[in-house]
């Protein structure tokens, strides 16, 4: 059985059905069960609704509320039986959802956006966490440590073409620092920026916070800059069919209800839900270590946010939607005339519920991290 299949049944066959129930019950310690403050819906039915959902990419740390909500039974007690389905990047999983062949996608806004740009009719439906780009680069190949954007001229930077995120951040960004024209851009294949980077055929590489972090890990003297400080950036997205969502408020609801809650449950055990990855992809034991940093850092710096803190769990911001859509078209990423408010809603973001509104409340990211 491929891991993308394994459900809820299978890790109750597994586990216990009273283990599994008894972690499904509670949040770290900090908050009730799902029933308490509206935590799950109060209407589940006899059978659970079929819901297919494309990750980003395949099964990682980053995702862990996902596999959390989904393992522990919180998208069951919703009266959902959701398939998470391994992906091969936003833009593809954006794709896969506006054709109608998969039902909930994750991904970032510019996939998103993308995806509008070529009559593939998906909304966001909410703000799942913040960039996750990075430039990084170790100073063993850089000769300093990586600080501000301008030291990238002069420097060969790998990128991967077919990451709509990254290479659209970077490029945005060497045009506002006005350096373009000064850095040479090294097109590599997926997941290669590292070893092009240690092999010394790049000084740095465009990828994801934790590339730096595993490099640092590995004894290098690694540095990052987050890119979405220096341009406007929406993260990973929870988007779907408009046409299914209106269908199927409900879903739409109780996925986004599990999914916070399957964060919070993460975030105050990161070990507990470390141990939901593996079980989900096994060979996530190999690299347990740097995947548990990843998700600390992930729970601590992109899902619990400013904004998160004052609104809960996944609410978009409007003015962030507009500076993203207008930078974009501004760099001739997108065409005009999208309309911003077609792409975005927090219609179905239940805030008065437990884990939605008060997500900030349920969760302690006071971790021990190395930077």
């Amino acid at each position: 059985m491929s891991w993308s299949s394994i459900t809820r049944r299978d890790a109750l066959r597994a586990t216990g059905a009273a283990v599994v129930a008894g972690v499904a019950g509670c949040v770290g310690g900090t908050g009730g069960s799902g029933n308490d403050a509206g935590g799950s819906s109060t209407s589940t039915p006899t059978e659970p609704t079929d819901v297919s959902v494309i990750l980003n990419w395949k099964p990682n740390a980053t995702q862990a509320g996902y596999f959390v909500a989904d393992r522990n039974g919180f998208y069951e007690e919703e009266g959902l039986n959701v398939e998470l389905v391994s992906g091969q990047g936003g833009g593809f999983a954006a794709k896969q959802v506006g054709l109608g062949n998969q039902d909930i996608g994750l991904g970032t806004g510019v996939a998103l956006l993308q995806a509008r740009n070529r009559d593939l009719d998906i909304r966001s439906f909410a703000g799942a966490q913040d960039s996750n780009a990075a430039i990084y680069t170790v100073e063993e190949q850089f000769g300093e440590e990586l600080t501000e954007p301008s030291q990238l001229a002069g420097k060969r930077v790998a990128v991967v073409a077919e990451s709509a995120k990254t290479m659209t951040y970077l490029e945005m960004l060497l045009k506002q620092e006005g350096i373009r024209e000064d850095v040479e851009l090294v097109n590599v294949g997926v997941e290669q920026q590292t070893s092009n980077l240690l092999s010394g055929n790049v000084d740095a590489a465009v990828g994801i916070f934790s590339d730096s972090l595993g490099l640092d890990d590995q004894g290098y003297d690694a540095s990052m800059l987050w890119l979405a400080n220096y341009t406007p950036a929406i993260g990973r997205t929870v988007f779907a069919r408009p046409g299914y969502a209106s269908e199927h408020p409900d879903v739409i609801r109780g996925f986004l209800r599990a999914t916070a809650r399957g964060w919070a449950w993460a975030s105050n055990n990161p070990e507990g839900a470390m141990d939901r990855m593996v079980e989900a992809r096994p060979s996530l034991s190999k690299s347990r270590a740097i995947g548990l940093l990843k998700m600390k850092y992930t729970a601590k710096h992109l899902v619990l946010t400013e904004t998160v803190r004052e609104n809960g769990w996944g609410y978009q911001r409007g003015d962030a939607w507009e500076q993203v859509v207008t930078s974009l078209t501004d760099s001739g990423v997108v065409d005009s005339g999208i309309a911003t408010a077609d792409v975005w809603t927090n219609e179905y973001l239940d805030t008065g519920t437990s884990y939605v509104g008060d997500y900030a409340e349920q969760v302690s990211t006071d971790y021990d991290l190395p930077v």
